[in-house]
């Protein structure tokens, strides 16, 4: 490489950028001559620097792609299955109403095309010429165009300075000129929100796959026409249509190389974990003409192909695709959207939309946990039916239709409703029956009748039908299912030609194209191709359509009995506290517990606090239902406000001599659980042993103990001595485990209807106990950033669950004889640290009624002298009535 030329084509950028701040900063209008420059600076991508190199060097780098790209393409897979398309949708309306003008990627263009009239066009003549011939552009949208994308227009509209630029604004102009609505449309503003905002801010509307960017260009824009629209999948591109072929039970990375160092690292981990178990490890080389940068050891697994990599993606049961972005509460990247629509399972790091959207998703923190989640399906039943839960997440509410109507409701387009087109199902057999299996069912729009009472008023308001008879057992997703095949195939029929007669297995095709209908009571039609006659009797079996046949799954012929498991012998007892919150209970909690070594051994408590969505008494059912180990207990009264009630009654019911207690939401990890239990076994006089966990938030942080021996394990012979000697720090009570008498003899209960009620409960147990262990070992992961958390919404009933909470704090401190050392060593701070930050996230109209539960906990740690500033600073204001005051500081000042 010609390093002086390098460096004088980055010297030529650096000049550029000095002087485009001056003008900035001097607020001087943008000329033509300035608008040609941009156009004459030298690129500085590899690419572009090759030139410089010499003949020598740069054929030995076409040489080394060349020879990287044929061993690749060698070591791709010569099993890799062949797969149908979609042929269309039968769900969603086919009339396009919607004109509208685009401007961005060319693949994006092919995508919106499916939903409405796209517009494509080179120049503003070109858009002016589309108007003046009659078409009724609703809107024109405006996507970024990222390096190496195919433009439809204006390809370098990112260069605020390009020609592009200019002529795009000018575009924005004419729309305005006629009363078009201008759009910009973004799914890359975590780390492009520099190169586009200020073209976002000349349109009427903003719409962004990132929440945390909403405020950002609300002041940017000066309106509030800012609206969140996520990510999406293509339905009829990525599907489970031939997902049941021939598959390979390996694993494939679909990232693009090179990435940035950090993310690197995660990608590395992920593959190391890979590496360890039986699957093979296949990375996806996608551009010919670029080295892949991965690390030397995973070179090995390139594999590379022109016209096969998606049918590689299809088959192959895993794949592994790092986020680059984890801080997004609603964007996470593509391919674990696309992943699940095909019927991957997908593996990745962290990620606040992934855990917040997608709990079957696989979250590995390291290179063990990757290993133990690829090593947790037992059968290929349990592997089939995550895949297809995949499957139904993305196809119920994340589809191209879905947010292309999320788009005009905001712009305030009229459209034909769509929501969940309504389903007529017809019944035969026992009616009480299958009104409880109707009940039941998760898809939202349902009219039920018995066979001889169908009227055509009831055919004509219908999308689907569904026959449904009470010889057959439909399970909850039955529906659901049906209805979403219709979503990626337009077809007449929807059936399910493989199925459960009892708990013998009938075969027939999955997940493929068919033409008969072999009973209707397996099947959902298109009710505009069904006569009443039809309906009515019931007769469509002898007729030849297309039709699509999903799986084998949700249906048994026959009535499933559900009894409760029988008692056996077990080592450990983990008390599980469920509230609404069923999918991450199936999904993380539990998937977690099953990757342990022990869980054969493991007597597995899910105690409902009293749940109020059907959801959550659905998996708790079926969890008890598939596994031997699961024990239920429900309280009926709509939940207690903590998870206190559920873990007392957990320790009550547990039958073993050791305790765990794991949060829905949470996951167990490293094996954790059957360290510390072989601990406990091994070491007499533990009352507990207790390791660390990590929380993942906006940041990933590992709270732990003081005083841990690396990598090994330190007994504490006073706990009492050393929770005093660190000032009463806490660690997760799901991060151990304890003896249950020692739980019991000692009376400890979590306070019930308290928030943080866990970190009292550990303090008590300190107090109490004799013998502790301290491990270095990450047990469990905390996901701090979960929606709906107690802990992420600050209301006034939170502040009144912290005073329950602190009052049964102070009564226990104080029978214990502790209660002036944590006066002095602990409350002051934790007041200040934790209450007086939250109290500035209340709501205005709360702040008052907040402020005296704030003070009534001040109270119950009195006599009291305050020290810190802040702490006594808003002591004496209350106490001297100047709550007005108090109110003004928080929300005028320290906001």
């Amino acid at each position: 490489m010609d390093v002086r030329r390098l460096l004088s084509d980055v010297q030529a950028h650096t000049k550029w950028v000095r002087a485009e701040r001056e003008r900035i900063s001097q607020k001087e209008p943008l000329d033509e001559g300035d608008v040609v420059l941009i156009n004459d600076l030298p690129s500085l991508t590899k690419k572009a620097q090759l030139p410089y190199w010499d003949d020598a060097k740069l054929e030995a780098y076409h040489t080394a792609l060349e020879q990287e790209w044929d061993t690749a393409s060698e070591r791709f897979p010569s099993d890799v299955a062949s797969f149908p398309s979609s042929n269309g949708t039968a769900y969603y309306y086919k009339k396009k109403l919607i004109d509208v003008a685009f401007v961005g990627p060319v693949e994006r263009a092919e995508t919106w095309r499916n939903v409405c009239n796209i517009h494509t066009f080179s120049t503003v003549t070109e858009f002016l010429e589309l108007i003046n011939a009659g078409v009724n552009i609703e809107f024109l949208m405006i996507s970024p165009i990222l390096p190496g994308e195919a433009a439809t227009s204006f390809e370098h509209m990112g260069t605020p300075r390009s020609h592009s630029r200019e002529w795009l604004e000018k575009l924005i102009k004419q729309a305005n000129y006629r009363d078009i609505p201008t759009v910009f449309h973004t799914e890359a503003d975590t780390n492009h929100y520099a190169r586009f905002a200020s073209l976002a801010a000349k349109c009427d509307v903003v719409f962004t796959a990132n929440e945390e960017r909403v405020q950002d260009y609300t002041e940017l824009c000066n309106h509030d026409r800012v609206f969140v629209i996520k990510p999406f999948v293509n339905q009829l591109l990525h599907n489970p249509i031939g997902m049941t072929r021939p598959r390979l039970n390996d694993v494939l990375v679909t990232n693009d190389f090179p990435m940035r160092n950090v993310f690197m690292d995660d990608v590395n981990k992920l593959m190391d974990g890979v590496l360890e178990t039986d699957h093979q490890l296949f990375v996806t080389k996608s551009n010919r003409d670029q080295y892949t940068e991965v690390a030397e050891a995973y070179r090995p697994y390139l594999v590379a192909s022109e016209t096969n990599m998606g049918d590689l993606k299809k088959s192959v049961d895993w794949i592994l695709h790092v986020n680059e972005v984890k801080n997004s509460p609603t964007y996470c990247a593509q391919e674990i959207y696309d992943a699940q629509a095909r019927g991957n399972l997908v593996l990745t790091n962290y990620n606040i939309a992934v855990n917040n959207d997608f709990p079957n998703v696989f979250i590995a923190t390291g290179r063990l946990d990757a290993k133990q989640i690829l090593s947790m399906f037992k059968t290929e039943d349990e592997m089939v039916r995550q895949q297809l839960s995949g499957v139904r997440t993305v196809m119920g509410g994340h589809t191209l239709h879905d947010r292309f109507e999320e788009m005009l409701f905001a712009l305030g387009l009229e459209t034909e409703a769509l929501g969940a087109r309504p389903v007529l199902v017809v019944g035969s057999g026992d009616e009480s029956r299958l009104q409880a299996m109707i009940d039941a069912q998760t898809y939202a729009s349902i009219r039920f009748r018995m066979a001889d009472a169908v009227t055509e008023t009831d055919l004509q308001e219908a999308a689907f039908v569904a026959f449904f008879d009470s010889a057959y057992t439909y399970e909850a997703y039955y529906l659901e299912d049906m209805i979403n095949a219709f979503k990626y195939t337009d077809v007449s029929f929807v059936t399910k030609a493989a199925y459960f007669d009892g708990e013998t297995f009938v075969t027939g095709p999955e997940h493929d194209y068919v033409t008969d209908v072999t009973d209707v009571h397996r099947s959902v039609f298109v009710a505009e191709q069904l006569s009443l006659k039809e309906v009515a009797t019931r007769t469509l079996k002898t007729r030849t359509l297309p039709g699509y046949a999903i799986d084998r799954y949700e249906l048994v012929k026959g009535e499933v009995v559900v009894s409760p498991n029988a008692p056996r012998d077990y080592k450990l007892s983990v008390v599980v506290p469920v509230y609404n919150n069923g999918r991450y209970l199936y999904n993380k909690c539990f998937f977690s517990l099953k990757r342990s070594s022990m869980f054969d051994d493991m007597e597995i408590w899910l105690v409902d606090d009293g749940s109020t969505d059907n959801e959550t008494a659905r998996y708790v059912e079926r969890l008890a239902r598939e596994h031997a180990n699961v024990y239920t207990y429900s309280f009926a009264d709509g939940g207690s406000g903590s998870a206190s009630r559920p873990r007392n009654k957990g320790v009550e019911l547990a039958t073993t001599p050791y305790i765990a207690f794991l949060d829905p939401d949470n996951e167990a990890v490293n094996d954790g659980y059957h360290e510390l239990y072989q601990l406990m076994t091994r070491e007499p006089g533990l009352d507990l042993a207790v390791g660390s966990m990590l929380k993942l938030s906006n940041r990933e942080a590992m709270i732990e103990l003081e005083g841990l021996e690396k990598d090994g394990i330190r007994m504490i012979e006073d706990p009492r001595a050393y929770l005093l000697e660190h000032n009463f720090k806490v660690q997760s009570i799901q991060a151990m485990v304890i003896r249950r008498d020692f739980i019991v003899e000692n009376g400890l209960k979590q306070v019930i209807g308290a928030v943080g009620q866990d970190s009292l409960f550990f303090q008590e147990m300190f107090l109490s106990a004799e013998r502790v262990a301290l491990v270095d070992l990450t047990i469990h992961d905390y996901y701090a950033a979960v929606a709906g958390s107690t802990v992420n919404t600050i209301t006034r009933r939170y502040f009144e669950k912290c005073l329950l909470r602190e009052t049964a704090r102070a009564k226990a401190f104080e029978r214990e004889g502790v209660l002036d050392v944590y006066r002095e060593t602990r409350f002051e701070r934790f007041f200040e640290l934790w209450y007086l930050q939250f109290i500035r996230r209340s709501r205005e109209e709360d702040f008052l009624g907040n402020a005296d539960l704030l003070y009534a906990i001040y109270e119950q740690f009195k006599p009291l002298e305050p020290r810190s500033p802040r702490f006594k600073q808003f002591i004496d204001l209350y106490e001297s009535g100047q709550k007005n005051e108090l109110k003004r500081l928080y929300f005028d000042v320290f906001r």
